[in-house]
């Protein structure tokens, strides 16, 4: 018997380097294959999806964004990262009629009205030139526990056809990491100076 129990350890290594075969110890001894793990779907993350690149970027300097302009619209990303407390960065970003001190670009900002407990509709002017731009805001927890701000347009916009996107909140390691990913479009009225300098202030 002792000999046999040291065999199966020697033998050991060779089962978990291939489970798909039983390793015979001695006539009627077998070592089974350790039975497959079962793993559940990847649940989906709300933020962008960054690059190799985009994220050995991020670790280095603790911010990386990404620019396609195409005509008088586009899409950005801007994903940041700091060691403020995750509930302490959303309750910035939440206080919607404070971003104009916040972000760049905002001149004005201002909630007109909530409509449920999650959901409101907000003003703001953007850049020097004050462009109206009208949105819903709507406030979830994702499947993974980040904190969600989506956006969308609210009304037409003499200066705006198309605003969309998302900002995220969540832990990643030590670090709170926030990211947006936006679509944006101008009308036609919106000299292509203009469209270039939110694109720049993106």
């Amino acid at each position: 018997m002792v000999r046999l129990s040291a065999l199966a350890l020697v033998l050991a290594p060779a089962v978990a380097l291939n489970p798909s075969v039983n390793v015979v110890v001695s006539p009627g001894i077998k070592i089974a294959p350790p039975a497959p793990q079962k793993r559940g779907p990847a649940v989906p993350s709300s933020a962008p999806l960054l690059t190799r690149t985009e994220q050995l970027r991020l670790a280095r300097d603790g911010e990386v964004q990404r620019k396609d302009r195409r005509g008088r619209g586009g899409q950005c990303v801007h994903v940041v990262e700091t060691n403020e407390p995750l509930e302490k960065v959303w309750q910035r970003l939440r206080d919607v009629d404070g971003w104009s001190g916040l972000m760049r670009g905002i001149k004005t900002s201002k909630t007109r009205e909530w409509l449920d407990e999650t959901t409101r509709t907000c003003h703001f002017s953007v850049t020097k030139f004050r462009l109206p731009c009208d949105l819903v805001l709507a406030e979830e927890t994702d499947s993974r526990g980040a904190q969600v701000l989506r956006f969308d347009l609210d009304r037409a916009s003499p200066a705006v056809k198309r605003c969309s996107g998302a900002w995220v909140v969540e832990r990643v390691g030590d670090k709170t990491r926030v990211s947006l990913a936006a679509s944006i479009e101008a009308t036609r009225v919106v000299p292509g100076l203009i469209v270039d300098m939110v694109a720049t202030k993106a």
